[in-house]
């Protein structure tokens, strides 16, 4: 069954070591300016947040544990870390690295290992984890690496703005087609494997806590799946163009 995320109502609040708190009076609100950056080694609580300048975007760690990205005016996000352990923590790590922390368990990532990146929300709310020198590293159009339970791949039609999976050194993608169909391509050009769906538009796809990872289509209509009866599986596309299910150091399956 397709978990479906939805949309919470967020309030604006007080500054709180730099970043913003929900519960504060809209004249509380106006009166401080709101960090649109997560710095190394900072951290949000559940009901935290940091805003865009332009106040338009704002990136809230819900207290379900769910972090997700909202656009003023907009009732469904734009991108979320897909996880449901209350009272996690969103948390940029020291080398670079952004997770989603409960109490010592690290039940989400996106690792770029960049030693000093921090997490910035621009006024064109393109989320992005940029290094040192200034460049972004990762944007919330992107899965680098891994795929961690819950969070998404989707479509350029999906309900969802696009996310496209990409290999640690760039060369392999695995991307959703208008059709439906799951493709892996090297250098954006070689097709490698797909799902083999057709005339599924608006298609998304994640791994589940169990181990599964499916596609559906703009309904929420199964499209692919595969089971690993294993908890906690992750899909990885590898530097070397091997796109697999792993469980821990166990490898699972390989789709390539």
């Amino acid at each position: 069954m397709v978990r479906r995320l939805w949309a919470g109502v967020l309030a604006v609040g007080a500054l709180l070591g730099g970043v913003a708190v929900v519960g504060s009076t809209q004249a509380e609100a106006k009166a401080v300016a709101v960090s649109d950056t997560l710095l190394p080694g900072q951290k949000l609580l559940a009901g935290q947040y940091i805003r865009s300048r332009s106040g338009v975007y704002t990136l809230i760690v819900q207290p379900a544990g769910d972090v997700k990205l909202y656009q003023r005016g907009v009732k469904d996000p734009l991108w979320a870390s897909g996880t449901w352990r209350r009272n996690s923590v969103l948390m940029m790590g020291t080398d670079g690295t952004l997770q989603v922390i409960y109490g010592r368990t690290k039940i989400w990532s996106m690792s770029i290992k960049s030693a000093g990146a921090k997490l910035v929300l621009p006024d064109t709310g393109n989320l992005a984890i940029y290094n040192t020198r200034g460049k972004a590293n990762w944007n919330r159009h992107m899965v680098v690496g891994t795929l961690m339970p819950q969070s998404k791949l989707a479509g350029p039609d999906a309900v969802w703005d696009e996310v496209i999976m990409y290999s640690v050194n760039r060369i392999y993608t695995l991307k959703f087609l208008t059709t439906g169909n799951l493709v892996l391509y090297k250098n954006g050009t070689t097709v490698l494997w797909s799902t083999g769906v057709k005339n599924a538009p608006g298609a998304s796809g994640w791994v589940n806590p169990d181990g599964s990872f499916g596609t559906v289509n703009g309904f929420g209509d199964l499209t692919f799946f595969y089971q690993t009866r294993r908890d906690g599986s992750v899909l990885q596309l590898t530097d070397d163009g091997h796109l697999r299910m792993v469980n821990g150091k166990t490898v699972v399956k390989i789709f390539y």
